[in-house]
C-alpha cells in the first residue's frame, strides 16, 4: 500500500508536502547514493594520476618518498642517478635523509618520477 504524502495548500498553491517518516529517510538515503555516484564519476574522470595506498601509507609512516616514488616507478638508485646525472651515492645519501639536495636536483628527481617538487620534499 503506497501512501501519498498530504499536500498544504496556501493561496491554492502547495506549499508543503508531509510524508512519513521512513519515505522521507528513504529520499534521504536515494539523494546520498546520488551524490555518492557524482562524486565517483567526477574522480574517474579526472586526468591525475592515482597513487596506490600502500605508497601513500609509506610515505605518511616516515618511508623516504624519493625512495618510495622511485620504487613505485620501478627504478633503481642507479637508474635514478643516470637519468638526474648524479651519482648513485647522492641518490642513497637522499633517501636516506643525510643530504637535502640542491632545489635543481630535487626538480630533476621530481620531474623523472612525474610527481610535484613538494611530494618529495
Amino acid at each position: 500500500m503506497k501512501i501519498h504524502p498530504q499536500i498544504i495548500l496556501q493561496n491554492k498553491t502547495p506549499v508543503f508536502a508531509i510524508l512519513p517518516y521512513a519515505e522521507y529517510e528513504s529520499i534521504l538515503e536515494k539523494l546520498e547514493d546520488i551524490a555518492d555516484i557524482e562524486i565517483i564519476q567526477a574522480a574517474k574522470s579526472e586526468k591525475s594520476e592515482r597513487f596506490p595506498l600502500s605508497l601513500i601509507e609509506d610515505i605518511a609512516s616516515g618511508k623516504n618518498p624519493i625512495k618510495a616514488y622511485r620504487e613505485h616507478r620501478g627504478l633503481s638508485q642507479q637508474a635514478l642517478a643516470e637519468k638526474v646525472k648524479i651519482s648513485k651515492q647522492y641518490v642513497s645519501q637522499l633517501e636516506n635523509n643525510e643530504r637535502k639536495g640542491t632545489l635543481g636536483i630535487l626538480k630533476k628527481i621530481a620531474k623523472i618520477l612525474t610527481v610535484d617538487l613538494d611530494d618529495i620534499t
